[in-house]
C-alpha cells in the first residue's frame, strides 16, 4: 500500500512539472501566445543565429552576411547533425541483436547454475520470469519502425529528401530572419523520426492503392516543402507593360474568299487544299486557284442542287462549310475537286469509261487508244474541250486537260 501511494505521489509531481510549461495533456498547445519557456527559447534562438552567422563567414558579434547565405550555412549545420543521428541509429540497430542474445545467454547460464546448486522450482521460475520481463522490456523500448527498417532505406529517404529540398531552395529568395528560421525548421524536419516513418508508411499505402502513377503524383506534393515561401519578388524598377495586340491580316486571300480577315488561316488553307490547290497557291492564291474554286462551286450547284448559286471563284460561308469535312486532295492523283470526288484513286482507275467517253466525241484519227496513259487521256480531254468551244461555262485555259461535271454532262 505504501508503494502504491509513493508511485501516485511521484506521478502527480511529474504531471505538475510538465504542466508548468504547457498543459499538453489537458489543454493541448494552449490558447495563450506566451508561455513559461518563451524567454529561454528566444535566448537559445539568438545564440543559434549568432553561431550560424559565424559559420556563414561573418565576424564574431556581427551578422553582415545576407539571409540567403545564413540559411545555407544553417542547412550545412543540420546536415552534420543529421549524419551523426543516422550513424547513431545504425549503431543502435546493430546492437539490438547482440543485447538480445546476451540476455538469453545470461538467462540460460543463470538457470543452469541455479539447477546445479539445488535451487527450488519457485526461485528458478521467478528468475526466468525476471529475464523474460527484461527481454520484453528491451523489445518494447526498441520497438519502432526506424529500428526495424533496413538502414540503407532510411538513409536513402533522408538523402533524397535533402537533395530535393536543396534544389527547391535554389528558387527561393530568403530576405528575413523569420523566413530563414522557417526554412531551417522545415529542413530539420526531414531528419526527424516521425517524418521518415511517415514517408515509409505513406509510400507503401499509396503504392498499394494507386500503383506507380499514384507515387509519381505524391512526389509532386511532398509532406515538407517550401511552397509557402515560393513567390516572385517584384522589383521596383521592373515595368509591367501590356503586350501589343497582334492584328492578323489575311488580305492575300481576298481573291478567293469573302471576308478573309474574319476567317482563321487554318480554315482557309484547309479549304484550298481540299479543292486541289498546289501548296504554293495555298500560301498565295492566283488566277489558277480561282478556276479551281469555280470547279468546286459548279459541282456543288449541280449536285445540291443550288440553282441560284454563283460561280465566281470566291468561297463564301456555304462553300467553306461544304469543303470543311473533305479530305486533303492527293497530289498527282486529281487536279480539281470534281476529279477528287469521282476518281479519288486517279483517272486510270476508270480508264475504259473515260476513253470511251472521249473517243465518242473525237474523229477516228484523233481517238485515244484503250491502253492510253493518263497524259494521253488528258490530251484527248483537251481536244474535246476545244471542239466544244464557248458552250462550256468553265472554259478557262488552265482547265483544258481536266474533267469537270459540266464537261461530263455535255458528253
Amino acid at each position: 500500500m505504501k508503494s502504491i501511494v509513493l508511485l501516485l505521489t511521484c506521478a502527480i509531481a511529474l504531471m505538475s512539472c510538465s504542466q508548468g510549461v504547457v498543459d499538453t495533456y489537458g489543454g493541448g498547445i494552449g490558447p495563450e501566445l506566451a508561455y513559461g519557456g518563451l524567454s529561454g527559447r528566444t535566448a537559445a534562438e539568438d545564440n543559434y543565429v549568432s553561431f550560424i552567422c559565424r559559420q556563414s563567414g561573418a565576424a564574431p558579434g556581427t551578422c553582415s552576411i545576407d539571409w540567403q547565405d545564413f540559411t545555407l550555412a544553417g542547412m550545412n549545420d543540420i546536415d552534420a547533425r543529421c549524419d551523426a543521428y543516422l550513424a547513431w541509429l545504425d549503431s543502435r540497430r546493430r546492437t539490438n541483436a547482440p543485447i538480445q542474445t546476451q540476455i538469453a545467454d545470461t538467462a540460460t547460464t543463470t538457470a543452469t547454475i541455479m539447477a546445479a546448486t539445488g535451487a527450488g522450482g519457485m526461485a528458478m521460475g521467478i528468475v526466468a520470469a525476471a529475464f523474460g520481463f527484461a527481454r520484453n522490456s528491451f523489445d518494447n523500448a526498441q520497438s519502432r519502425l526506424l529500428m526495424e527498417v533496413n538502414h540503407s532505406t532510411v538513409q536513402t529517404i533522408v538523402l533524397s529528401n535533402q537533395d530535393r529540398f536543396r534544389r527547391e531552395f535554389a528558387g527561393i529568395q530568403v530576405g528575413s530572419r523569420p523566413t530563414a528560421i522557417y526554412v531551417l525548421r522545415q529542413y530539420l524536419r526531414l531528419c526527424m523520426p516521425y517524418t521518415i516513418e511517415n514517408q515509409i508508411n505513406s509510400t507503401i499505402v499509396t503504392y498499394q492503392l494507386g500503383g506507380a502513377s499514384a507515387l509519381a503524383n505524391a512526389e509532386r506534393t511532398p509532406l515538407i516543402d517550401l511552397a509557402s515561401v515560393r513567390r516572385e519578388v517584384a522589383k521596383p524598377e521592373t515595368k509591367i507593360t501590356r503586350p501589343p495586340v497582334t492584328t492578323f491580316s489575311h488580305e492575300r486571300y481576298a481573291l478567293v474568299a469573302t471576308r478573309p480577315n474574319d476567317r482563321s488561316l487554318k480554315l482557309i488553307q484547309s479549304a484550298l487544299r481540299a479543292i486541289c490547290a498546289p501548296e504554293a497557291e495555298v500560301e498565295t492564291p492566283n488566277a489558277h486557284t480561282v478556276s479551281l474554286i469555280k470547279v468546286m462551286q459548279q459541282y456543288r450547284k449541280k449536285r445540291a442542287p443550288l440553282p441560284d448559286k454563283m460561280i465566281d471563284g470566291k468561297m463564301n460561308d456555304g462553300d467553306f462549310a461544304y469543303v470543311a469535312q473533305e479530305p486533303r486532295c492527293t497530289d498527282g492523283v486529281a487536279r480539281n475537286f470534281y476529279e477528287m470526288k469521282v476518281y479519288p484513286t486517279g483517272l486510270l482507275s476508270a480508264r475504259k469509261d473515260i476513253t470511251d467517253l472521249v473517243n465518242d466525241n473525237l474523229p477516228s484519227s484523233e481517238q485515244v487508244p484503250p491502253d492510253a496513259d493518263e497524259q494521253t487521256i488528258r490530251r484527248g480531254i483537251a481536244k474535246v474541250r476545244a471542239n466544244l468551244g464557248g458552250s462550256l461555262e468553265l472554259n478557262d485555259p488552265v482547265l483544258s486537260e481536266q474533267l469537270t461535271l459540266e464537261l461530263v454532262e455535255k458528253l
